[in-house]
């Protein structure tokens, strides 16, 4: 490449000074410009260093010099003054270029060169640019993509050619053309990602990618809620209807509705097709209702609005407990309703009747008084019921069973007020008896199993220090109700005695006719296993043993024979409490 300097004549201002004055020396010779180029040539695509650091000034005291630079010859400067003596630029088209440099100093004098640059064509990859209109929409938007402000610099857009990928996923859906605008829908919701590729002549290509939002929702559609009664109450069945929702783009559109009837996002029920739903509020005052119709084409839209519920009576709930579900013909079953509630009334404005046969006879009218007992004439499982009615004349009605066996021993009822529980008792030779195991809700008894409900069925499992309750001594209360006690080895040996000891498991059994009702509870062994439910039964004396152990009366299933054990006090065991 020939690079050819020219060099323009310097201006020279002419100075006056003021007589008498002294002046700083004021520079009388322009400096001299002087730049180079690297590459000396290049192509479009090529970024040229410009580099003047050889310009200088030509006066000891000229410090300061002032740069600008004229790119294509052009008597246009391209840059402002600046003491930068380094820039780059570019060349976006072919041809000839004369770069031109001035240089000048504090006292306006200058000088120019420039230097001359072959530029041959290269070849740049496309800019590739394109908008979504618009930026997101739903299954029914027509998404225009236009690609029209595309760019390549070295040709023109209309030779550039496109391809589209409508789902991001490097497959190129659309042949190469040179069409920039298309249109698309998406029959899915979700973000989707359009790609471009661009192509210049010479088959250099770029691509860019870009997120398209298509969502459910269409804004369009108008949800209408209305409903029936005007002014309801908590007793009403409400009959809410979307029947007026509407699309006014599309009159023939049909909707699906969807209910939700809290101030929440849990919607109450499916997609319906009919546009009525019945609900009853059970709660005064502001409630809210939200409907999502979803039309044909899957697209849907919702509308909340709030309802005034006013006060109705609601029905009371009955509830009762049986101290002792077991008993026989001298039990007189005790049965408890203070459990019954009502949301206007107080308890005491409440009143109960009932049905100890559940016969479908009332035994008894409707009372304030929540207790009642009832003494069966005949065995059989019976189901208790109760109703109980509030102010209103509204009613509720519950029921439990009780088990009435043909026994003569005369039973009784004790209620373990530390605890709250109810136990029964029963009546041998002249001995008051527990007729369940003892089940207190402390954290010192063992589950059979670790299961709760085992507890249930037949209470709890205890070392002989947590049923002592830490006592030593015989008779030791423990973890007995108040007048009642831990039976000794003596006291079971008088309960066997009284029994006839041949059949004495016999008679203690479930179903024996003392109604002792003992179960096979199992054990908890030393190791923490638990063992022996259904088969093997337990129970602490308050009688010490030999060492640290104490005396355990024990059954076997399959064993006619009762066996006095002596046994570590850390086995968990059955207990049965004895009244003093």
């Amino acid at each position: 490449m020939k690079i050819s300097v020219h060099r323009l004549a310097p201006l020279v201002f002419v100075l006056s000074f003021l007589a008498g004055c002294e002046e700083d020396p004021v520079p009388q010779t322009p400096p001299e410009a002087s730049f180079k180029v690297s590459p000396a040539n290049g192509l479009t695509t090529t970024i040229f260093q410009f580099d003047a650091t050889a310009t200088q000034a030509t006066m000891e005291d000229d410090t300061l010099l002032f740069l600008r630079w004229d790119w294509n010859n052009d008597s246009i400067w391209d840059t402002g003054f600046s003491r930068s003596r380094k820039f780059t630029h570019r060349y976006y088209a072919p041809g000839t270029y004369a770069p031109r440099l001035e240089v000048r100093n504090e006292a306006g004098l200058s000088d120019t060169i420039q230097l001359s640059i072959q530029v041959d064509r290269g070849n740049s990859a496309p800019q590739p640019f394109f908008t979504i209109s618009p930026a997101s929409g739903n299954l029914r938007t027509e998404f225009i993509v236009d690609a029209s402000r595309t760019k390549d610099d070295e040709d023109s857009l209309n030779t550039l050619r496109f391809a589209w990928d409508w789902n991001g996923d490097g497959i190129y859906e659309t042949e190469t053309m040179n069409e920039t605008l298309f249109t698309r829908t998406y029959d899915l919701p979700g973000i989707h990602y359009i790609g471009l590729k661009v192509i210049d002549p010479q088959d250099v290509s770029a691509t860019l990618r870009k997120p398209v939002s298509v969502y459910l929702l269409n804004e369009k559609l108008v949800p209408v809620i209305s409903w029936s009664p005007a002014e309801p109450t908590t007793s009403d069945t409400v009959t809410v209807s979307g029947t007026g929702s509407y699309d006014p783009e599309n009159p023939d559109n049909h909707f699906q509705y969807h209910w939700n009837f809290g101030d929440d996002d849990e919607f109450d029920t499916d997609y319906l097709d009919s546009p009525t739903f019945d609900h009853q509020f059970l709660v005064e005052g502001t409630n809210y209702i939200t409907l999502e119709i979803r039309d044909q084409w899957g697209l849907i839209n919702q509308k909340d609005t709030t309802i005034w519920i006013g006060h109705s009576n609601l029905k009371p709930d009955a509830a009762f407990f049986v101290g002792y579900e077991y008993g026989n013909l001298t039990t007189s079953f005790y049965f408890d309703a203070d459990q019954v509630t009502d949301e206007e009334d107080y308890i005491d404005q409440l009143r109960v009747r009932w049905d100890f046969e559940s016969d479908g006879q009332w035994d008894t009218e409707y009372a304030k008084e929540k207790t009642a007992t009832h003494q069966y004439a005949q065995p059989g499982n019976f189901r208790v019921r109760i109703q109980v009615i509030d102010s209103g004349g509204l009613t509720d009605t519950t029921s439990l069973m009780v088990n009435v066996s043909a026994g003569t021993n005369p039973t009784g009822l004790i209620l373990d007020k530390k605890n709250n529980i109810y136990y029964g008792t029963i009546l041998v030779g002249n001995q008051w008896w527990m007729s369940e195991n003892l089940n207190e809700p402390g954290s010192s008894k063992y589950c059979y199993g670790n299961k709760p409900a085992n507890c249930v069925k037949y209470g709890g499992l205890y070392t002989w220090t947590n049923a002592m309750n830490y006592y030593t001594e015989e008779k030791a209360q423990g973890l007995c109700p108040s007048g009642w006690h831990i039976p000794t080895q003596e006291e079971w040996e008088q309960l066997f005695n009284y029994l006839v000891a041949d059949s004495a498991k016999t008679r203690l059994e479930w179903g024996g006719d003392t109604e002792f009702r003992m179960l096979y509870a199992g054990q908890r062994s030393l190791n923490g296993r638990y063992e022996f439910a259904e088969t093997v039964t337990s129970f602490w004396t308050s009688t010490k043993a030999s060492g640290e152990n104490a005396w355990v009366y024990s059954f076997q299933k399959a064993n006619t024979s009762v066996f006095k054990l002596n046994l570590a006090r850390n086995y968990g065991l059955s207990v049965r409490c004895v009244k003093n």
